[in-house]
């Protein structure tokens, strides 16, 4: 078995991980040999509950930090201060839920930070059909299709920060084939495999995760495809026609080079 880092982890399921039978996480790295997973942050309190994880585990969680796009110049210095700590290692960004779009000029701030920090941004991708989940525990708030996040926009800001480590969630979800041709023309633009099975079978035709990771592999290789959970599982990889090296790239090699994770934190 390969060594594993799960990229694509929420702080939310600490105490009851619902893709491994609602036990705590620390379970469920331990049963399958984890050796770092991430811990990601999708509010201000998340933030919080991150950084208190990640320093009570530093051997075994990283952070992957919420930036409110709204009150930006505070998030980034908090974001700064953690980075600086090894603590957050990434940022996450939702815009479907946290309304934005991820082309506005004024996001870019969160991109030349993330370029300076040399942390990667790891973005939600694909439709969801959810109107009733508030990220950021507000009442009224309004999901708007336009801020879903469609390929074009990557696209955009993929040519104007051709430096960015950008990771897609989700292999892009419904938008698969043009994320997967974005991978091909931007080396910084990432695939991870979290939550495949709830996009796979949602295909026409229908793919196993197995398939779709072979075929992702075929067409832009193994160096950007990163390992999140989600359902999917390390035997999901262990399981792929792919050779030793292209597994270990998936299951633990990008993560590691991508999160920095010889570094240690200051907690």
């Amino acid at each position: 078995m390969s060594k594993v880092i799960d990229s694509h982890c929420h702080i939310f399921v600490m105490n009851g991980y619902e893709f491994f039978k609602d036990r705590p996480l620390m379970e469920y790295i331990d049963h399958f040999g984890m050796e770092k997973n991430a811990v990601i942050a999708c509010n201000e309190r998340e933030n919080d509950e991150v950084i208190e994880a990640v320093q009570k585990y530093p051997d075994k969680l990283f952070g992957i930090a919420y930036v409110n796009v709204h009150d930006m110049d505070n998030s980034l210095a908090k974001l700064r201060e953690y980075v600086k700590r090894g603590i957050f290692r990434g940022v996450k960004m939702h815009p479907y839920c946290n309304d934005f779009q991820v082309d506005d000029p004024a996001i870019f701030p969160v991109y030349e930070t993330c370029i300076e920090l040399d942390i990667p941004v790891l973005y939600h991708t694909g439709w969801l059909n959810f109107s009733d989940i508030d990220a950021n525990n507000k009442s009224d708030n309004v999901y708007k299709y336009s801020c879903i996040g469609f390929p074009v926009q990557f696209g955009t800001v993929m040519e104007k920060f051709p430096e960015l480590k950008l990771i897609c969630a989700h292999f892009g979800g419904n938008f698969y084939q043009e994320f997967l041709g974005m991978a091909e023309r931007f080396p910084n633009l990432y695939l991870d495999t979290a939550w495949l099975a709830h996009y796979a079978e949602r295909m026409m035709p229908p793919v196993s995760v197995q398939e779709w990771i072979e075929h992702a592999v075929k067409i832009v290789g193994s160096k950007q495809i990163i390992f999140g959970g989600e359902g999917t599982y390390p035997i999901d990889i262990e399981r792929c026609r792919l050779t030793q090296e292209e597994k270990e790239d998936i299951l633990y090699n990008n993560a590691k080079r991508l999160y920095k994770l010889d570094r240690k934190s200051v907690v």
